[in-house]
């Protein structure tokens, strides 16, 4: 669930990116996964899968360490696209603005911090 506007455009760094629908203040809660909506699929789920499948899941979702599963947001936030200086981050199993983030501007996030990206996506 997001807490602050979004929209969806092409972005600089890879495709569609998400970007901030108005000024975001340093800290200010910007989304929190739904569980009840997400896709979580086991390894032995996901390798079930057609390949086309996988590969759509690996390129907008993730692995979840903890909990052992692949996982699928069902919203926009699948097109936050990666960056090694992001400008929001996990905390408390919720993103956050790293810094004040202006209207426009596109919303990253270093996926180390949550994803094991696998030596087959590499």
């Amino acid at each position: 669930m997001f807490y602050i506007k979004t929209k969806l455009k092409n972005s600089r760094l890879h495709g569609l990116g998400l970007f901030a629908g108005q000024n975001i203040k340093k800290g200010q809660k910007i989304y929190t996964g739904n569980e009840k909506l997400d896709l979580f699929l086991s390894e032995e789920e996901f390798s079930r899968l057609p390949i086309d499948e996988q590969n759509t899941i690996k390129h907008y979702g993730y692995f979840d360490k903890e909990k052992h599963k692949w996982h699928l947001a069902f919203d926009d936030i699948r097109f936050c696209n990666h960056s090694s200086d992001g400008n929001i981050t996990l905390k408390e199993k919720s993103l956050v603005a790293k810094r004040d983030i202006k209207k426009g501007e596109e919303l990253t996030q270093n996926y180390s911090e949550f994803e094991d990206l696998r030596k087959e996506l590499s």
